[in-house]
């Protein structure tokens, strides 16, 4: 019997191939999208989660008061690791990590290479157990001059030699032994690094960290619980152990699950509100939306040719044939399709999972080895061929044979109505997502042409690394000299970064209850120049003041001379640990999100800082500027490769996630149009044959191929604008939900949705006008002569 079906099945689909491709086409393109979407959704939800332990791993997190708000952070005071591990039952590890300054060259030999690293505490691979190709996780890093190597790293300084015991060199002067070769980390995981190194180190080059007091928060905690059943006990513990040793300010640190950090990282009032996660499951309903699209076409195309399969329902039921095994055929006939098309889906998911990793910088990958694979392949095909096929099958199995083959039953009309309304929803999805995609966009436009309050353009940015640091005088002065750039200065850090701030600033008139959380960022001389800041009062630093670089005087914007409601800022002087002299005020400029407004920043002047930045001379070319900054960079930091950052460039990463949701947008809202369009074009015609002898008729009595082509149009544009009606309303709702996330956002007008609208008509037309002139322009003779 199941061979029988198979058979009428393979007949059916092979007799109508046209029918067929379509079908199987938009089920091939749906289940594609699908599956690609839900490996992107399962690489976000897989993120930390490969460590057997790591749901016992908690990260400590920080709310810290102040101006009416609650901050929230990970880092946090280079005591409490140790006095977790102390004081709190139930713990079984607790670490410090810090990437700051961890990064840097590693040399071996004559070779050099800049990467990333980590500094830690000799726990690090008790509480993240990476897989160790050489060396012993539990005394990796415990000597204070050693070094723990990922794979890549280890192939690339030693090739095919024993990198243990090797002796490499950190940043051209500190020698450190490889105790250990780790498989690389997953893409997925928040800690990213291509060495780990000991936390001696980390205070061996910066003499701070061994005197940073509870109020200096520097570094992540992560602790490993012995039993998620002390997370309670633990916790409480936790959250009191700031304040009892300082006094400084107000917080409250507690514990958050190291597996929520990459998806749950969105805080508000000290609490977690989301975050990734939203995004992760806009992309959920999409694949879902995007599948059901896929199998609203099978629906309606298969009710739509019911008329055609009417007598075939009754024959089969005259001679004895009952409703289950009529059922069966035409759900095994909608299996056969379905799993032609997962094949299909899957020839064209393999070829593009390497545009998709390159296009989002992310490595997807489909696990071909795992038996699992192939099973959740072959149910998914199944699953959705039944659900495809499940509506026509109890549908034309309906049919009453008495009816059917006297021929006064015509089975297309019953449907009729579900079908306008699947046509209906799917056009809905398909203008809700034009209108997304145009919000999107806009949101991006609006933000970039912001003003940022300096001018990013023709300004670099050189990290000071090895012997630069005793120079960057040197080295400005000589590319200066060299009219390659016209200003340069000294900056504590990228500008297009932020994250050092303080609670401790005293000022005139301040209330015993009032907190504000400022910026520090640190400078050079010239450094509105250098920047393309507007200066609006007083002075920037330099050299003829002594007291600038002897830490007595400050610089401040606009939000902070407003914030401590300064009415002559210039000259006012405010504490800042020791009091100081305000000697400038300038205009705000983007430090952090571009999306949220300036905060309150205090600049003092620092000629040792974290960067050169200099604004290039405009009269000559990049390149030949470059090659002079690069010429001199060799000769004055010969051990260093050069590297210069742009910093419009690094502006530009900013706009990520933004420009991210808008390329899935486009890409996966362009696939649904499509499937969407081939569902309607399969529709017209199907509509187009089924009133050809009507078409005929016309034509011999006059009518013209317009008027034509639009009968055949204007049933299928009516179902397009009642979706629009629906579809903007449920826009509105949703993007003014999703801009409520930006303080700085657009306003929903009224063209984007005409446009969206007008779009999707104009898809719509584009589909259904080839059938509909195709069937215009037919000879009426051959429609009419078996009349």
């Amino acid at each position: 019997m199941f061979k029988n079906y198979l058979k009428i099945a393979w007949r059916n689909i092979t007799k109508h191939k046209g029918f067929s491709f379509i079908n199987a086409g938009g089920l091939a393109l749906g289940m594609a999208s699908c599956l690609l979407l839900l490996l992107y959704v399962n690489y976000h939800l897989s993120f930390d989660k490969q460590f057997k332990n790591a749901d016992n791993v908690y990260l400590v997190e920080n709310n810290q008061q102040g101006d009416g708000k609650i901050f929230t952070f990970l880092s946090t005071p280079g005591q409490m690791a140790a006095t977790i591990q102390a004081q709190v039952p139930g713990v079984e590890r607790a670490i410090r990590i810090s990437n700051y300054a961890a990064g840097g060259l590693i040399s071996y030999k004559n070779n050099s290479f800049k990467k990333v690293g980590l500094f830690s505490d000799d726990g690090y691979f008790k509480v993240f157990p990476y897989k160790f190709i050489k060396g012993n996780p539990a005394t990796a890093i415990a000597q204070p001059n050693s070094i723990v190597i990922t794979q890549s790293l280890a192939k690339t300084l030693f090739g095919n030699e024993n990198p243990i015991n090797k002796i490499v060199k950190r940043n051209d002067k500190t020698e450190l032994m490889v105790t250990g070769v780790v498989e690389d980390p997953a893409p997925n995981r928040s800690f990213q690094f291509d060495y780990v190194m000991p936390w001696k180190i980390f205070e061996n080059e910066l003499e701070w960290i061994k005197t940073a007091t509870w109020s200096s928060n520097f570094c992540q905690t992560a602790i490993l619980l012995k039993d998620p059943k002390y997370f309670k006990h633990a916790d409480g513990l936790v959250r009191k152990m700031i304040n009892s040793h300082q006094s400084e300010y107000k917080a409250e640190a507690f514990l958050f699950p190291y597996t929520q950090l990459h998806l749950y990282s969105k805080f508000e009032n000290g609490k977690s509100v989301g975050g990734l996660i939203e995004q992760v499951n806009l992309f959920i309903v999409l694949a879902i939306c995007i599948l059901l699209i896929a199998c609203v076409n099978f629906m309606n195309l298969s009710t739509a040719r019911s008329e055609e399969r009417a007598k075939e329902v009754g024959i089969r039921k005259a001679i004895g044939s009952n409703r289950s095994s009529l059922v069966w055929q035409f759900i095994i006939e909608s299996v056969i399709l379905s799993v032609l098309s997962m094949v299909a889906a899957f020839i064209l998911l393999v070829i593009s999972i390497p545009f998709f990793n390159d296009l989002l910088n992310i490595k997807l990958a489909l696990p071909y080895n795992d038996l699992n694979t192939w099973v959740i392949l072959i149910g998914f095909a199944v699953l959705t061929g039944f659900i495809s096929g499940s509506y026509p099958a109890f549908y034309l199995s309906s049919f009453e044979p008495i009816k059917v083959l006297k021929g006064v039953f015509k089975g297309g009309s019953s449907a009729l109505p579900v079908r306008k309304i699947m046509v209906v929803v799917q056009f809905t999805f398909t203008v809700f997502l034009i209108t997304a995609t145009i919000c999107i966009y806009r949101q991006i436009r609006f933000t970039q042409s912001r003003s940022i309050g300096y001018n990013k353009g023709g300004l670099v940015e050189v990290k000071i690394e090895g012997t630069l640091d005793k120079n960057t005088g040197v080295v400005i002065n000589q590319l200066k000299g060299d009219n390659v750039v016209t200003n340069a200065t000294v900056f504590s850090q990228s500008i297009t970064s932020s994250g050092n701030n303080t609670w401790g600033v005293e000022w005139p008139g301040k209330r015993p209850d009032q907190k504000i959380l400022f910026d520090m960022f640190k400078v050079g001389y010239d450094f509105t120049r250098t920047a393309g800041i507007k200066l609006i009062d007083g002075r920037e630093f330099s050299a003829q003041y002594p007291a600038d670089t002897a830490g007595k005087t400050v610089m401040i914007n606009e939000a902070a001379a407003k914030a401590m409601n300064l009415k002559n800022p210039v000259g006012s002087i405010i504490t800042v640990d020791q009091p100081v002299t305000v000697i400038g005020v300038y205009k705000d400029f983007v430090w952090g999100s571009p999306y949220q407004k300036a905060a309150p920043m205090i600049n003092f002047c620092n000629l040792n800082g974290g960067v050169i930045a200099m604004r290039l001379n405009a009269a000559k070319s990049i390149s030949a500027n470059l090659d002079v900054i690069n010429k001199t960079l060799k000769s004055i930091n010969p051990a260093y490769p050069p590297t210069v950052n742009f910093v419009d460039s690094d502006f530009e990463k900013k706009f990520e996630n933004e420009k991210l949701l808008a390329t899935l947008a486009n890409i996966f809202g362009g696939l649904a149009i499509i499937i969407s369009c081939l569902g309607l074009f399969g529709l017209a015609a199907y509509a187009a044959e089924q009133r050809v002898k009507e078409i005929g008729v016309r034509k011999v009595l006059g009518a013209s191929i317009t008027s034509l082509a639009g009968l055949l149009s204007k049933d299928f544009l009516k179902l397009v604008a009642i979706a629009i009606i629906v579809a903007v309303p449920l826009s509105i709702w949703a993007m003014n939900k999703w801009l409520q996330n930006y303080e700085y956002h657009i306003t929903l007008s009224w063209w984007m949705f005409a446009m969206a609208g007008l779009i999707t008509v104009f898809i719509a037309i584009a589909t259904v006008s080839y059938q509909a002139i195709k069937a215009a322009l037919a000879n009426p003779v051959k429609s009419l002569r078996s009349e």
